[in-house]
Parts: structure tokens; sequence; C-alpha cells
């Protein structure tokens, strides 16, 4: 008989091989997939520090805006306080000319004597009926030298005052004309300077009470403003006159009431340039300001963008 001899199996037989590199495949995969997850989570945690990192500097960014602007508005608002400062000390002085011009119609009112305040409280005009000039001529006519000689008076007597003298710059003797032509040297224009240095003249030229105009001076409250003789004389010619056109409608030329004088008031300027001074800062600052605003805005928009 014979025996059938039986051949051992050789190690490994008999197992499916793809089931082998299948498992090998799947672990391979789960440890990519570990590693990715290992990766994914540093750079989340990398990610979520800069965004942290770069929201900390919007938000430093936004403070450092904040109190730049801030103080922007502070500076505007102390600068509008010294406007609001000057602004009210021109007021309070041109209420105070306002006073004296009246304290001097006042005056001359109980002497007899009707003037008129105009321009904003600023002239004091002497009417026709008081002083007018001839046509043509610059003399002051005889009847008329009673009213010229008060109203000098009451001028003295306001301007001898410190605290009136402190409010001003200067006082303008003003001439004046109507549209007659004049064949005289210099023509209406040379007219009316001669009719205020006439009126000048008759207060001046003798010794005696009115004589002290001559010698008026200013009286700044600025130490580094040197004072200054405030009385000056000016000519004006037709170019002002107290009659208005009215559609067009030319005047006439020969105006009695436009043959006048009128005296004009100026105040001291200094308020005027310190605010020219502080409207500049102002400007200055508002751009600043309208600067930060806008960085400001554009760091908001930043802080809510994706």
């Amino acid at each position: 008989m014979f025996r059938r001899r039986q051949i051992p199996k050789k190690s490994g037989e008999g197992e499916n091989p793809f089931l082998l590199t299948f498992s090998d495949f799947m672990a391979s995969l789960l440890a990519i997939f570990i590693l990715v997850l290992i990766v994914t989570l540093i750079e989340l945690d990398k990610n979520k520090k800069d965004q942290d990192a770069a929201h900390k500097k919007r938000q430093a960014a936004i403070t450092v805006a904040k109190d730049k602007l801030l103080k922007s508005l502070e500076d505007i608002q102390d600068i509008q306080g010294s406007i609001a400062n000057s602004l009210g000390d021109v007021t309070q002085r041109e209420g105070a000319l306002s006073v004296m011009l009246k304290d001097i119609k006042k005056d001359l009112k109980e002497r007899g004597i009707d003037i008129a305040i105009v321009e904003n409280d600023t002239v004091l005009r002497i009417p026709e009926q008081q002083l007018q000039f001839a046509l043509g001529q610059d003399e002051i006519p005889l009847a008329h030298t009673g009213p010229a000689s008060a109203i000098g008076q009451a001028l003295l007597q306001a301007l001898s005052k410190d605290e009136n003298r402190t409010l001003l710059d200067t006082v303008f003797v003003e001439g004046h004309t109507d549209s007659v032509p004049n064949s005289r040297k210099m023509g209406n224009w040379g007219l009316s300077t001669y009719r205020a240095i006439s009126l000048w003249n008759f207060w001046t030229d003798k010794p005696g009470e009115l004589a002290g105009l001559k010698t008026l001076i200013t009286k700044p409250t600025n130490p580094n403003i040197e004072p200054k003789l405030l009385i000056s004389v000016s000519g004006y010619a037709d170019t002002r006159s107290t009659n208005r056109r009215l559609d067009g409608v030319p005047l006439k030329n020969d105006r009695p009431e436009d043959r006048r004088i009128d005296i004009r008031f100026t105040l001291v300027s200094s308020e005027k340039q310190n605010l020219e001074g502080l409207q500049s800062k102002l400007e200055a600052m508002g751009k600043k300001t309208n600067s930060l605003i806008k960085e400001l805005k554009e760091l908001k928009e930043d802080e809510h963008a994706p």
C-alpha cells in the first residue's frame, strides 16, 4: 500500500494577503490623520494667538487714536473758549463805545445841539442844521461856529477820560462833499479833506480850551504798544453819501446834507489779531481732528472685518 506523504504548510500560507495590505494602509492613514490633526491644532492655536495679537494691536491703536482725539477735542474746546472770551471783549468794547457816543450826544443835546449816531454806533454825524459848508467851500460859516465849538468841547471832555481812550485806536474827523464837480486842485477829494482840516484848525489853532485835542494820545492796555496821537483827519469826496440810490436812480449832484463832517471812532484792533491767531489754530485743530476721526473709522472697520 502506498502512503500519502503530507507536505507541511509554509508559514503564512492560508492567510489573505489583501487583508494584510489593507490593514497596513489603514494604519498608515490613521497615522497621517493623527499627524494632520496635530498640525491643524497647532495652526489653529497659532492663528488664535495671531488673531489675539492682531486684535490687541487694533485695540491698542484704537485706544491711542481715541486719546489723540480726546486731546484734540480738548484743545479745540480751549480755543473755542479763547474765541468766546475775545468776542466777549469785543462786544464789551463796542458796548462801551456806544455808551460814550450816547453820552456825547446827550451832552450836546443839553447844549441845544442835536447830532446823530450812525453806522452801528461808531460815527457821530453832524447834520446840516448844525454845520454845513457852502457849495465848493471849506470854510466854516460864521453862523455855525457856535455848534462847531460846542461839538469840540463835548469831544474833548469825552476823550480826556482814560477809560474812553483805552477803547480807541483812532478818531477820524471826516470831510464829505456832494457830487457837484469842483475845479480846485484835487477836486472833491481835496475839498472834502480841506473841510475836515478846516474844522480841526478851528478847534486847535488858537490857544484855549479846545487846544487840548491836539495832545490827546491813545492809552493802550498792552505795554508793548506805543501810544500815538488819537485824532486824525480824512476826506471821502462824494463816496459816502447819506442818501441811497433807489431802483438805480442816480442821486442829484447838489446835496447840501452831504456837505458835512462825520466823526468816526475806531476801536483798538488787538482783539482782531487775537481772533485771527485763534482762527488759524482752530482750523489746524479741525484738520487734525478730522484725520483722527478717519483713522478711528478705519480701525473700526478692520475690527469687524472677517
